[in-house]
């Protein structure tokens, strides 16, 4: 993923991100959704089961489209989130990339251990991470922390939700493939190719989200987990009142800019109001080098992400 903001884009996205807080404050503030989660939920993430994860995901070696190592992820997260009641749909569909069209799968999941979910309609809550890693030819690009951090913390989650029914039923995790771009940078026609092909297929289910949460590279504490600038202002209080109540309040730091990453289409394209966390690539030497490696993250950091989100996840429903 490089994580541009050129001038055009972001003045595009500003007047989008105007136009939504007026259209999307309501399904912040209206009345609370069913099923709340319960405060006792955060104390119970486990950074060491997401490290654990993240782990499993290396060791398949890169994650790039098309590969072997993709596949394997994919089967390990259907395998994982089945053990644990969640019913999971693989988003199969054909991009057009710099180097022709290629192949591209989302894995979705949703808490239903008794039956089939109803696909075409929508919880109230996306949590959202892409699993794909940057291809490169020079060297093997493990992505550890991007973006193996977040899709552990995403199957960590699965497991924390899943002990609370109605609360879990009311999330839908996303795990996009293809959010890397082939070339060097993301643009409106290369990379995001997952989220962007989700978001268009939002306008066919009978009932919409009503909030996203994308998480990236949120596995390092040495870098501040950055609250993304066109993050819906509620969203963005509601992050800064969880990471004080958690004392994170040093580590996650509220970015004045908008940083290209999926929830970008989440929010142009399904209109959704959106938090954005991901950590300041700009402070790691390693980003989209052979150094994204397990040395860079702790199960701390992945803790306390997971324990955010939760906290997050609590007050938007209480």
């Amino acid at each position: 993923m490089i994580k541009t903001t050129f001038t055009g884009v972001i003045a595009l996205f500003f007047l989008i991100a105007c136009n939504q807080e007026k259209k999307v404050s309501q399904r912040i503030s209206g009345a609370p959704i069913k099923g709340a989660i319960p405060a006792e939920t955060i104390g119970k993430f486990s950074g060491k089961n997401a490290l654990t994860h993240v782990e499993a995901l290396t060791a398949f070696g890169p994650r790039p489209i098309g590969s072997e190592a993709y596949q394997l992820s994919l089967q390990y997260l259907e395998t994982k989130l089945a053990e644990l009641g969640w019913k999971t749909m693989r988003q199969n569909f054909t991009g057009i990339t710099p180097i022709g069209p290629q192949k591209f799968t989302n894995l979705l999941a949703r808490y239903s251990p008794e039956s089939e979910p109803d696909w075409n309609s929508s919880t109230p809550f996306l949590l959202c991470s892409h699993l794909d890693t940057k291809l490169y030819a020079e060297f093997e690009f493990l992505g550890v922390n991007d973006s193996g951090s977040s899709t552990g913390v995403l199957v960590e989650m699965a497991r924390v939700l899943s002990e609370q029914n109605e609360g879990a039923q009311n999330i839908e995790l996303v795990f996009f493939d293809g959010e890397e771009a082939i070339l060097k940078n993301i643009n409106r026609k290369d990379g995001l190719y997952g989220s962007r092909y989700y978001a268009s297929q939002l306008d066919k289910r009978s009932v919409k989200p009503q909030i996203g949460i994308v998480l990236d590279i949120v596995g390092d504490p040495k870098i501040p987990l950055l609250i993304g600038g066109d993050t819906h202002q509620k969203l963005k209080k509601h992050t800064q009142s969880a990471a004080l109540k958690l004392s994170l309040q040093n580590w996650v730091k509220p970015h004045p800019m908008t940083i290209i990453d999926d929830h970008v289409p989440l929010m142009n394209r399904a209109n959704l109001p959106i938090l954005h966390l991901i950590g300041n690539f700009s402070e790691a030497t390693y980003w989209h080098q052979k150094g994204d490696t397990l040395d860079k993250i702790t199960f701390g950091a992945l803790e306390n992400t997971g324990k955010l989100t939760l906290q997050i996840l609590h007050q938007l429903t209480k």
